[in-house]
């Protein structure tokens, strides 16, 4: 008979039925996500302790008779015993509706999760997604945003960076992350949220140091892409992309990523929708170095070197932005000046479920349009015309601030 980990507690009832086997309450997290097209594809993966669990995924269209079978790749996420196993599903139907479990068929009497793929176009309906970072100072903290989050109903979730906080040493910090997570990522409809993560400094030992992979191990181990790197594209029919980047945690800003960057939006230059995410803000809200402000910070000048212009000649919807614990709108900036027409919109800074900070006071800050020390999620519904609506939300479930992305995007700029 199996010990009790000492490392995580029991996951809820109903998961553990709805995995369908005997050991599913030693399952430590659950968590659904995309290497590929998210209209036919869905990645699912379950994270326990034993090299000796079940690898298999039953699944099915809801409403089919038969379930199928899908076998997980099984690795291990060093330096802990954390088993991951995941199945990637292919060929699947647009904005449909899937049912699964893990082990074995349910039987009648347990109702099994449920997964939706993304739609290829929006002209039947809007797709939403909600945008935080920073998100665990402490678990209740976490899921009590999550649980803010999951009731929004989004199609999925893109956190910014700063998950769990362990630094790529506290595996305990991931677990209660992971479990976190599952427990409150499961919709009313049986359906779990998928989630997408870019990396942030807490998942690098030594954080802004420019470190290598190895030193991430958690983020590299259960978010990063299976390329292996930690910026990427998820790219949603032609509506949609958003780009995944790493503000000099694991890979440099400058160099190799500017110039995949480059790339990545000149080939997206008719995009309905693109927006960059990544951990540490160009224009922030705090920390500021001695008798200067938050964009005198080195990594803060390279980020506005070596990005904000690629932004600005190529257009983008908006830019999500982290890592600083607070809420930020900025005005719309070009060429480092307010533009109110034509210029881009930086939205953050990271307070998804940490303790806020201390923002500029009101007026000195020239670049911030509205800035409060106030945890938030950003909530945002794209339209098939083009335009969007953004809502930050607090933890109460305030919406505290808006603004309307006209169509078309913003249009590309400068040589």
């Amino acid at each position: 008979m199996r010990p009790s980990p000492i490392l995580r507690t029991l996951l809820l009832l109903p998961l553990a039925l709805a995995c369908g086997r005997a050991e599913a309450q030693d399952i430590t997290g659950l968590y659904l996500t995309w290497d590929g097209d998210p209209t036919t594809t869905m990645v699912v993966n379950w994270v326990d302790l034993y090299p000796d669990s079940s690898d298999v995924l039953v699944w099915r269209r809801e409403g089919a008779a038969e379930w199928r079978e899908a076998l997980a790749v099984q690795t291990t996420v060093t330096p802990t015993s954390l088993q991951r196993r995941r199945v990637e599903l292919a060929g699947l139907e647009p904005d449909a509706r899937y049912e699964f479990a893990i082990g074995k068929v349910p039987d009648q009497k347990t109702a099994p999760l449920a997964f939706r793929t993304l739609p290829k176009d929006l002209s039947a309906r809007a797709l939403r997604f909600v945008n935080g970072g920073d998100t665990m100072a402490t678990r209740e903290m976490f899921e009590a945003m999550c649980r803010r989050s999951t009731a929004l109903d989004p199609d999925f979730v893109v956190f910014g960076g700063d998950l769990a906080y362990e630094d790529g040493v506290k595996g305990t910090r991931v677990v209660d992350w992971l479990e976190a997570w599952t427990r409150t990522s499961v919709a009313k409809d049986r359906r779990v949220v998928p989630l997408i993560c870019a990396i942030g400094n807490h998942e690098v030992r030594g954080h802004f140091k420019g470190k290598a992979p190895s030193d991430a191990p958690y983020y590299y181990g259960l978010f990063a892409g299976a390329d292996g790197v930690s910026q990427g594209v998820l790219d949603c029919g032609s509506y949609l992309s958003l780009v995944l980047l790493d503000s000099n945690h694991t890979t440099p800003v400058e160099g190799a990523q500017a110039q995949w960057l480059e790339r990545v939006l000149d080939a997206r230059s008719e995009v309905q929708f693109l927006f960059p995410v990544y951990h540490y803000p160009a224009w922030g809200t705090t920390k500021a170095p001695k008798d200067g402000t938050p964009l005198d910070a080195p990594l803060a000048k390279a980020i506005r070197e070596h990005w904000v212009p690629l932004f600005e000649r190529h257009g983008i919807s908006a830019a999500f932005e982290h890592d600083h614990h607070n809420f930020k709108r900025t005005h719309r900036i070009l060429a480092g000046k307010r533009d109110d027409e034509r210029g881009l919109l930086y939205l953050g800074d990271g307070a998804f479920g940490v303790t806020p900070r201390t923002v500029p006071a009101e007026g000195s800050a020239w670049w911030l349009a509205k800035a409060e020390a106030r945890n938030h999620l950003w909530c945002a519904d794209l339209r098939a015309d083009g335009t969007a609506s953004l809502r930050a939300i607090d933890a109460k479930g305030e919406v505290f601030d808006a603004v309307e992305l006209a169509a078309p995007r913003t249009q590309p700029v400068g040589p």
